[in-house]
């Protein structure tokens, strides 16, 4: 599931994960930050360092299962990553983080993309200006154009949650 914060992954990884019996990774920089001792990811001090470990969490847990449904992956480590470092030059460090981040999509054989359709509501964790979920969701659909994974890639047209998860079960049992 990829998409700007707010557009309902979570919500439709909940609904499809009976339906496709496979085992789910959550929103892990979420996790990370809780386990840290924080609410919210700007409250911790060393912001390289947890991009770091999001990124080795979620490729460790994907290696690990195989086969998932995850709340996030490897391509929004790398738009988060962009868009918190989006006026710092390029490093080292963003070409390496870039090259895992892209190298472990590869794996992926069906991504599902929620465009932003309705304001991302405050669940005390998420940015929920407009803006940044416009500049996330830009940063989005480049990374998909940019690492050729477009055939890969269903774009949900549904608002409804219903409609949503029809139109996800429908794609992926078409692509088996």
């Amino acid at each position: 599931m990829i998409g700007a914060s707010g557009v309902g992954k979570t919500t439709l990884v909940e609904a499809l994960t009976p339906l496709l019996a496979l085992p789910v990774i959550p929103e892990l920089g979420r996790k990370l930050c809780l386990e840290m001792g924080y609410q919210y990811p700007g409250e911790i001090p060393d912001q390289e360092l947890f991009k770091n470990q999001v990124l080795k969490a979620q490729i460790a847990e994907e290696n690990h299962l195989g086969s998932f449904i995850a709340d996030r992956s490897t391509l929004d480590a790398w738009v988060l990553w962009q868009r918190w470092n989006i006026c710092q030059a390029m490093t080292y460090d963003s070409e390496r983080y870039y090259n895992e981040a892209r190298q472990q999509s590869t794996l992926y054989t069906d991504i599902i993309y929620i465009p932003p359709m309705f304001p991302p509501s405050d669940d005390g964790f998420r940015w929920t200006d407009p803006d940044y979920q416009k500049q996330i969701d830009r940063l989005v659909r480049m990374t998909l154009f940019d690492w050729q994974l477009l055939d890969r890639t269903l774009t949900l047209q549904s608002l409804a949650h219903q409609e949503r998860l029809k139109e996800a079960q429908t794609w992926l049992e078409n692509r088996l």
